[in-house]
Order: structure tokens, then sequence, then C-alpha cells
């Protein structure tokens, strides 16, 4: 047998007996708990970041805005205060 067939024959037939699992322990337990609280925690704050984000996304739409507006405002004024000094000559 090469090591193809032997490979198929692992990967097709019967799963390999598991070892028997052993009981937590209190320091794996302890871990864990750790763990998944240092993840909730960081959740929370990837939840806070995504509000920001989207605060400060809101923000910038608005000052584009303003900004377009302002630019069409003096581009106005620009025009006029050429016009009328022309019409003074």
């Amino acid at each position: 047998m090469n090591d193809l067939d032997r490979e198929l024959a692992g990967a097709w037939g019967a799963p390999p007996a598991s070892a028997p699992t052993s009981e937590p322990t209190v320091q794996s337990a302890v871990a864990k708990d750790k763990a998944l609280k240092e993840i909730v925690s960081l959740r929370d704050g990837l939840r806070g970041l995504l509000v920001r984000i989207t605060e400060v996304e809101g923000e910038t739409d608005k000052l584009k805005k303003d900004n377009e507006f302002l630019a069409t405002y003096i581009d106005n004024l620009t025009r006029n205060t050429v016009v009328a000094a022309g019409q003074k000559r």
C-alpha cells in the first residue's frame, strides 16, 4: 500500500479512536471565562468604534455639503464684484 492509499484509507475509514476527555480543570475554566470576558469587552469596543465611525461619516458629509455651498457663495460674490467693478469703469 503506497502513501496515497494509506491517506485515502484514513480519510474515508472509521475515525480514529480519540483519547478519553478529562474533566475540565479549575484553571481551564478560569482561563476560558477570562477569554470570554475579553472577547465581550473587545466586541463592545468595536461596537463603540463603529458608532463613532458612523457619526464621523455623517459629520464629514455635512461638512462637504457646507463647503460646496460656501464655494458657490464665494464664486457668486467674486463674479458680482468683478461685474460691479467693470460697470464702474
